[in-house]
């Protein structure tokens, strides 16, 4: 039963992390600018300094808080980084031109011009 709970947990820590992120995302992340490389490094730091600083900090400050941050933050860095960018494409080529073909339609150029020439 503990191993339950256990697994239960991590689930809906999950799911609430990414629901979190999804929410920052839309709201606030897109609208920052802000080098990948400085994201990543905070989200280090969060991960690894606290336990060095904190180190009495109470269990759900350790379980939930941090991992939370981190993983926000982490995946704020893949996404400017284009690592989600890349599955939201289909990845198929044939289906991007063949899509994009039958969207546009040649039509003839109007010539008024060669009806006077003949008469």
């Amino acid at each position: 039963m503990e191993t339950f709970k256990l697994i239960l947990g991590i689930l809906l820590f999950s799911i609430v992390a990414l629901i979190a992120y999804g929410v920052l995302r839309t709201y606030v992340l897109d609208k920052i600018k802000v080098n990948k490389w400085i994201i990543l490094i905070i989200a280090l730091a969060v991960f690894i300094v606290p336990t060095l600083l904190w180190p009495t900090m109470p269990s759900y400050v350790a379980r939930y808080i941090i991992p939370g941050i981190f993983v926000i933050l982490f995946l704020w860095f893949m996404d400017l980084s284009g690592f989600l960018k890349h599955y939201d494409k289909p990845q198929d080529k044939s289906y991007n031109q063949y899509n994009k073909s039958n969207n546009t339609v040649i039509k003839p150029k109007a010539k008024p011009n060669r009806v006077k020439k003949k008469k």
